[in-house]
């Protein structure tokens, strides 16, 4: 099978419809313009420690502010930590702009056909030659962490949302993607928990049995510059170490139907996030 990709330029077709509601997986192209990828990569990189870890929740000034700490209680003279502070702002409010981009929304709340709100976010580096760029995520669930199983009015397997907006192309050799097709269908499987946030192991995310996984087609991902993967929070994916010398930035920013529930989680701390305020500066231009 051949990974769907689309050129968002109008509302998605029922085809395309039909085509996540039976895979779980959508690759929308061009989402976001080369300028706006790398101004935000530029920008969230001055949050980045020495191993480029995971940044939880980057649209957040508090968190932004404590995963920063030990800079900023180090030796740095006041004006300077004083600066830092304002660069947590201007993170945290181009994150926002850049979850709650116009494309996006439109095309999330087609596939869900109600209107939606984020959760959270997350800035995954794999910064080539870095402590995580060997890191490969074991095939999961996203859902398993949210524990959304309501179909409501959309027929979906769970109303949670996760999407990738990738800030420099990705492929099999950088530590790209791959799902399993229509794996989403059958809810939440069993799985080994695992730690999912600066965590030590190389292989993080509660693997799934391979007895389960050798039902689906498993298809290889690969992504441009801008483009968004959207996911079925029960489509198990998973993703390659990056071995090569191209990093590979995406943001993470995950999606609920408004009105749904979900579990918070210890350090995600996921709340809903109301997307239609203010402006969209980082929207496509």
């Amino acid at each position: 099978m051949e990974e769907k990709v689309i050129k968002k330029n109008k509302s998605l077709t029922k085809s395309e419809k039909d085509f996540y509601k039976s895979c779980g997986y959508l690759i929308i192209k061009n989402v976001l313009s080369n300028k706006t990828c790398d101004l935000f990569l530029e920008q969230i990189k001055k949050h980045a420690d020495e191993d480029f870890s995971a940044i939880m929740n980057p649209d957040r000034f508090e968190f932004l502010v404590a995963q920063s700490m030990g800079s900023m209680i180090s030796t740095l003279p006041l004006n300077e930590k004083v600066h830092q502070v304002e660069e947590c702002k201007k993170t945290a409010e181009m994150t926002f702009q850049l979850m709650s981009n116009i494309t996006a929304v439109s095309i999330l709340e087609e596939l869900q056909e109600h209107e939606i709100v984020a959760l959270m976010s997350q800035m995954l580096f794999k910064e080539a030659g870095s402590r995580y760029a060997d890191q490969a995520w074991q095939p999961h669930q996203d859902n398993v962490y949210v524990q959304n199983n309501s179909k409501n009015h959309n027929g979906h397997t769970t109303q949670y949302v996760t999407t990738n907006f990738f800030l420099s192309d990705a492929d099999k050799t950088n530590g790209g993607l791959y799902v399993y097709s229509g794996s989403h269908k059958f809810g939440l499987f069993d799985a080994d928990k695992k730690i999912s946030y600066r965590e030590s192991d190389g292989s993080p995310g509660n693997k799934i049995s391979d007895s389960f996984l050798k039902k689906f087609e498993k298809i290889e991902c690969s992504f441009k510059k801008g483009d968004l993967l959207v996911l079925n929070g029960n489509c198990v994916h998973g993703s390659h170490s990056n071995l090569s010398n191209r990093s590979r930035p995406l943001l993470s920013v995950s999606y609920i139907t408004k009105g749904e529930s979900f579990i918070p989680g210890k350090n995600a701390n996921r709340k809903v996030i109301n997307l239609k305020q203010g402006n969209n500066k980082l929207k496509k231009n």
